[in-house]
């Protein structure tokens, strides 16, 4: 019997939210089927992976995550289906490269009026916390900066940030 509005699920769904639902389910299938098949090649001793799609979207989608990545990407059409070849020999492996973690859509403003954007950063005891500076130089003058290898052992939610390369 049901005694509360909270549990009854909605019935309808419009076609826009459908769709959208859809969109989403496949651009998340198609990136963890990516990766999948690079740990796979990788457990094989392979440097490389070709991926194949049937529509070039699904095809740029994973591109742009993995050229994220660092990865070598050559994309080409073959017959009706896109084929994406994916390397990873001879990348850039330099672990004490610097970066600066700008976090997107973290921002504040100061009492004077400054805009502050939120940057990523690893603490002295090793956890990670958010800084807000005014800008990028700002964060490298202070020294929050982190290393490649820092940010590969990193917890997902530093993962997620698109790391900017400094000159340091």
């Amino acid at each position: 019997m049901l005694t509360y509005e909270k549990d009854v699920k909605p019935i309808k769904i419009t076609a826009r939210e459908a769709c959208q639902k859809m969109e989403k389910e496949t651009k998340i299938k198609a990136i963890v089927k990516a990766y999948e098949a690079i740990r796979e090649a990788v457990g094989l001793g392979m440097f490389s992976s070709k991926l194949w799609f049937e529509d070039l979207n699904t095809c740029d989608l994973v591109f742009n995550e993995l050229v994220k990545q660092g990865y070598n990407l050559e994309q080409k059409k073959v017959n009706n289906d896109w084929q994406l070849e994916v390397n990873w020999e001879n990348v850039d492996l330099n672990p004490n490269k610097k970066y600066i973690l700008p976090m997107e859509g973290a921002y504040s403003r100061d009492c004077y009026g400054n805009d502050l954007t939120g940057y990523a950063y690893k603490g002295t005891n090793g956890s990670w916390f958010m800084a807000l500076r005014t800008n990028d130089e700002d964060m490298e003058r202070l020294g929050y900066t982190v290393t490649a290898t820092d940010i590969e052992e990193a917890p997902e939610w530093v993962k997620a940030i698109e790391p900017v390369e400094v000159e340091s």
